[in-house]
């Protein structure tokens, strides 16, 4: 599913370059932010390659595809809930439309900011969620991240739960050298990347409007 988005018409249709490619949980004004992490290359071919080999099979009665799975079938059809935010709701069409091209189906649920907020994110009752997190070029990713933050008030929106991210984020708070921060960084980038909890896809450029003078 990661490498049949589009990161680059993302950027280009959307925003139209004013913003950039993301491919792990934080963003090039971070320290110790690496681009290398969690690279992936656009591929539709190679993703369909993927589902077949892994046995995913067209429902010629339905066009998605499923795999059986001891007793049950399980449907590549998935539910996303995304704030009717402009962007937002733009990034989801697209990706529904790369999905399209790999059989997979994605149902797109359009949902006020506030119920998003209210509704949603406080009861955690979604499938998948298009949702943004504002960083302030800051390495404490912690809210995020931790698994003490899966619950609501917490904004750990994945559920994600990783004893050694957990230690690494910790570890980091607490450590005064900045060498040793650095490479905690780039461990803590990594372990979250390789369990694939979340799609990264994009950090938007604020823009300011000024006088010429």
């Amino acid at each position: 599913l990661n490498i049949a988005i589009d990161k680059n018409a993302l950027v280009s249709d959307i925003f139209k370059n004013r913003a950039e490619i993301v491919n792990q949980p934080i963003t090039s004004t971070i320290d110790g932010h690496n681009n290398e992490i969690g690279l992936t290359e656009f591929s539709i071919e190679k993703s369909i390659e993927i589902l077949e080999e892994n046995r995913w099979e067209i429902n010629e009665e339905t066009g998605v595809r499923e795999k059986k799975i001891g007793k049950n079938t399980i449907k590549l059809n998935f539910q996303l809930i995304v704030p009717q935010i402009q962007f937002l709701v733009d990034t989801a069409e697209q990706i529904k439309n790369n999905w399209e091209k790999l059989n997979i189906a994605l149902d797109i649920i359009k949902l006020n900011p506030t119920d998003v907020n209210e509704e949603v994110i406080k009861t955690r009752d979604y499938q998948m969620l298009l949702f943004g997190n504002i960083l302030k070029n800051n390495p404490d990713i912690f809210s995020f991240w931790h698994s003490s933050e899966k619950f609501y008030p917490g904004l750990n929106l994945s559920l994600f739960q990783n004893k050694t991210v957990d230690e690494l984020i910790e570890s980091i708070r607490k450590e005064m050298d900045s060498e040793k921060r650095l490479i905690g960084i780039e461990k803590l980038q990594n372990s979250i990347v390789n369990e694939n909890p979340a799609f990264f896809l994009f950090s938007p450029y604020y823009l300011y409007v000024s006088d010429k003078n």
